[in-house]
């Protein structure tokens, strides 16, 4: 197959709706004035970009951006001194379909005064979340962990007299397990091509998982101002009205254990699940007052206090009352070292800031 060496070519490969690569027929090789590759697909789906200088080389592709489509068509360019240096190749693959897009925006974070049973450290303030991200359609699994760590923490295993459900959340680890992940992750997929090198997963600002969870919404809840047995995995004997507080249903589910991620519908407006109970959730901020604690202040991508007693956890779980499952709900521990069965995690996959 003959190239031209006067211009850049590019390489489309069909549509892929796979984490990795896997081709069943043969590419079409096209010479064009410009690098690129033209992605048709879903609006709103995401497409990595992959790149090499060597065709014969089949580990020489790598992850050079990525796309989100605005329509069903796009023609996208590379504008990065690399495509002006030779002779460049480029493909698309589909993306993790696990993650979600939260574009940029501005919300209230915290709880007015006459949400009952609010805590004092809510003060609502307003947030811009300046930059989109993407984020996790559902918790971290046991099988998530297993599948990047090698191991799996979490209680509810057959070692404690659970049934083997990789689908459960993993739990029982600590906050730098849960970041641990995140390294070795993005290691592994920036190694692959999957994702390119100036991007990482993380784990949510505390002000970028509230304005996740509440996708728009202004309530106690992303359902609504309340909260009842069946809705998500808490203990529906405390169910709860944002104006009168705790209601209480002896006869209200109460698993006593994690359920598969996703075992809730409907998701938030977003798409994310299990916003509300099954575990807690693992944020990136240290614990502590907000950056202003003054209410209707503003603050822009607010990355929490340069220290604290822990980090914040968020959402309820599966032996919650409702109320800790309110969406501005906030929780810590001083203990260091906690791990226990009630706290997860979700991932953010951004550029590196």
């Amino acid at each position: 197959m003959k190239t031209c060496k006067n211009f850049h070519c590019f390489l489309i490969l069909g549509l892929l709706f796979a984490a990795r690569p896997v081709f069943s027929q043969a590419p079409a090789l096209g010479v064009q004035l410009y690098a690129g590759v033209n992605i048709t697909g879903t609006t709103g789906r995401l497409f990595a970009v992959q790149a090499t200088s060597n065709l014969a080389d089949s580990n020489s592709w790598a992850c050079v951006d990525f796309v989100r489509l605005t329509a069903t068509n796009c023609l996208w360019t590379d504008t990065s001194k690399n495509a002006a240096s030779g002779q460049r190749f480029y493909r698309t693959i589909s993306a993790a379909t696990n993650l979600v897009y939260i574009l940029p925006g501005t919300f209230t974070m915290g709880s007015p005064t006459n949400e009952a049973l609010r805590g004092t450290d809510e003060v609502q303030h307003v947030v811009t979340i300046t930059k989109g991200f993407y984020m996790g359609k559902n918790l971290v699994t046991q099988g998530d962990y297993l599948s990047v760590v090698g191991s799996n923490p979490s209680y509810f295993t057959p070692d404690n007299g659970y049934t083997l459900d990789l689908l459960r959340p993993v739990e029982a680890l600590k906050w730098t397990k849960a970041t641990n992940y995140c390294a070795l992750r993005t290691a592994q997929e920036q190694a692959a091509g999957l994702i390119p090198t100036n991007w990482v997963y993380r784990l949510p600002t505390e002000s970028e998982w509230e304005y996740a969870c509440r996708a728009g919404t202004t309530t106690a809840f992303y359902l609504g101002n309340g909260l009842v047995s069946g809705q998500a995995n808490f203990d529906g004997r405390s169910g709860y009205d944002s104006s009168t507080g705790t209601i209480t249903n002896p006869s209200g589910i109460f698993l006593n254990k994690t359920v598969d991620t996703g075992s809730y519908a409907p998701p938030n407006a977003w798409g994310l699940y299990d916003m509300i109970g099954n575990v807690r959730e693992w944020c990136f901020d240290w614990y502590g007052n907000y950056p202003t604690n003054t209410p209707g202040g503003s603050v822009a991508d607010p990355q929490g206090p340069a220290s604290g007693p822990a980090h914040v956890m968020r959402s309820g779980y599966w032996f919650a009352s409702a109320d800790s499952c309110r969406s501005a709900c906030r929780f810590y521990t001083t203990d260091s070292n906690f791990r226990y069965y009630v706290v997860g995690f979700r991932v953010v996959l951004a550029p590196v800031q």
